[in-house]
């Protein structure tokens, strides 16, 4: 308990990576039969379960209670809820280009089974992960740094956090460049933090953006057929330029010129 209250936002990444590391080595080597889904759901959980129990330990109720307010910050302003938007417009776009530059034909995607794709990418990975990443970690890194460092550390930290999938066997994981991947998302992380700055914390936006930077992923290589590797190659380029543009025009302090809501607690 003194190691939490000590190093509390320490604490928070440990237990976060304890928990996901040890949820996907207990799938690997098959130990205590515990079914997949379980252990999924626990790893995609961790973030949140660290951010409580960290929370618990060293603000008590009142601590846990400020962090899922921020679920409820959702008059933020439509261009907000557009910017989220954009990453799957970009995933599209860069899908598309793929796919008439090599001559290919675009499929048909079925709208119903993208919709319950969207529907179900909602649980494991944006909710669940978010009041962890966005509302907890960050705003702590933000004490210490300046908003854009903090954001290519909690990017980086990220990635590295979704190693472990890439020791599931059969799972798309495996045929992914993990290079191309770490670059895409610190990009997008850099993004979503100026997002989440110019919002006063609301974790509906980091939802939406996280969500739909999945649910771009999915689009591009499951339904439009772009080789994964291809797919990141392309998409985490854009991003990366998307990120450069939102740090110069924002600015590397608070990534925020407007609205100087520089998100501390």
């Amino acid at each position: 308990m003194n190691c939490l209250k000590k190093y509390p936002l320490s604490s928070f990444f440990l237990m976060a990576y304890v928990i996901m590391y040890g949820a996907v080595s207990i799938s690997v080597f098959e130990l205590f039969n515990i079914p997949f889904i379980a252990l999924a759901i626990l790893g995609s959980f961790a973030p949140i379960i660290a951010a409580v129990t960290v929370l618990g330990v060293t603000e008590g109720k009142p601590g846990i209670k400020k962090l899922f307010s921020k679920f409820l910050i959702w008059k933020v302003g439509v261009r907000w809820y557009l910017a989220a938007l954009s990453i799957t417009i970009l995933s599209a776009t860069v899908s598309v280009s793929y796919l008439v530059y090599n001559n290919l034909p675009i499929p048909e995607v079925p709208i119903l089974e993208l919709l319950l794709v969207l529907l179900f990418g909602l649980i494991l990975g944006p909710l669940s992960e978010e009041g962890g990443w966005s509302g907890y970690a960050l705003p702590k890194l933000q004490a210490k740094y300046t908003a854009l460092t903090s954001s290519l550390i909690l990017g980086g930290l990220w990635a590295v956090w979704h190693l472990p999938l890439w020791f599931l066997p059969g799972m798309p994981w495996s045929t992914m460049n993990f290079g191309l991947f770490f670059v895409a998302l610190v990009a997008v992380r850099l993004v979503m933090g100026w997002a989440y700055n110019n919002t006063q914390g609301s974790l509906v936006i980091a939802v939406l953006f996280h969500l739909f930077f999945n649910f771009g992923n999915e689009l591009g290589v499951e339904f439009l057929g772009v080789p994964m590797n291809s797919f990141l190659y392309l998409a985490g380029g854009a991003l990366v330029i998307y990120a450069v543009w939102v740090a110069i025009v924002a600015g590397s302090t608070d990534l925020s010129r407007k609205h100087k809501y520089y998100v501390r607690k």
